[in-house]
């Protein structure tokens, strides 16, 4: 598998190379796989973003191509950016994916270096205003300067074959795509880092601070500690404080966050958070298809446990709140 992956990587890489071709083979304009059907590029049919299970490749916390490393995007919601768009053709078509199936040059698709597969996105031509959905199944392209590597099909729809590059925006599209397997396993190591900091400065701390004296009367007065210099750890998915709030009148402690589903009712998301958490949960509707989750604490204990499994769930910027 590390194999395929590799191989995977190094094509994609050099199709983003041959994307800046300033010719079309002629064979591109007019051939067709038999059996493949119409082609989509003329059909006027984009793909329709929906909720899919992450690829079982493709996903790595991160990779390394040509010597550098690329780190994979926990999730795909707010993903933003304009650059240069190239775009691969014949050479690869029918070959294997980064994240399994394989690439068809007149399928809406598309290659980058951090999304999650798969993903979709619209990508509009900043040049002559054209623009399509394309659906995010490659890694690539590893060429500096470029930003995505379309299919032939979405070049074709952007115009820009002849030239072989755009200048493009890629914006992420609902339903977002989440990695929440990707996003524990990096909330739990930064638990440990921020633990192990933690311990750490104690050490310091308690090495420098000075012996016990004694009063006159012979009351000990107690050790100075000097206080922790440990930074926060800092937790985009699930930011909990070490020390929980204190409980309100009624003595509940809540952790709460936020989370988008498409197409999914209050009532719904929370059975179902209630059946993965196995705890009574709180779902209000904020606006659109985000949601507040209140999950209520047992102590404040496990508000940084409770957080995390938060975050493997797709819950993010979990905080304690006292009721």
């Amino acid at each position: 598998m590390a194999k395929s992956w590799s191989q995977t990587l190094l094509l994609a890489s050099l199709a983003g190379a041959l994307a800046g071709c300033g010719t079309i083979p002629d064979r591109l304009a007019s051939i067709r796989p038999a059996g493949t059907g119409p082609n989509p590029a003329s059909s006027g049919n984009e793909p329709i973003p929906q909720v899919e299970p992450p690829s079982r490749s493709g996903n790595a916390d991160t990779y390394v191509v040509f010597g550098r490393r690329y780190r994979v995007r926990e999730t795909s919601e707010g993903y933003r950016e304009e650059g240069t768009a190239s775009w691969y053709g014949a050479d690869f078509h029918g070959r294997k994916t980064s994240s399994g199936p394989l690439y068809d040059m007149y399928e809406l698709t598309a290659a980058h270096k951090s999304l999650p597969l798969p993903a979709y996105v619209r990508v509009t031509n900043l040049e002559n205003g054209r623009s399509t959905v394309v659906k995010v199944t490659d890694r690539g392209p590893f060429v500096p300067g470029r930003i995505i590597d379309l299919s032939y099909a979405a070049a074709l729809r952007l115009d820009m074959l002849e030239r072989g590059t755009a200048l493009v925006e890629v914006a992420a599209l609902e339903p977002y795509q989440q990695l929440p397997e990707l996003a524990a396993r990096r909330a739990a190591e930064r638990e440990r880092l921020a633990a192990a900091t933690d311990r750490k400065a104690q050490r310091l701390a308690e090495s420098a601070a000075p012996p016990a004296r004694t009063e006159p009367r012979g009351k000990p007065i107690a050790t100075v500690r000097l206080a922790s210099a440990a930074p926060a750890a800092k937790n985009k998915i699930a930011p909990v404080e070490r020390r929980a709030a204190p409980a309100g009148k009624n003595g509940t402690l809540y952790l709460v966050g936020t989370v988008s589903e498409h197409g999914s009712p209050p009532r719904q998301l929370q059975s179902r958070l209630a059946s993965q958490l196995r705890r009574s949960v709180q779902v209000e509707s904020t606006s659109g298809s985000r949601y507040q989750v209140r999950v209520p604490l047992r102590d404040p204990g496990e508000a940084r446990q409770v957080a995390v499994r938060l975050a493997g769930l797709g819950i993010s910027h979990s905080r304690v709140v006292a009721d």
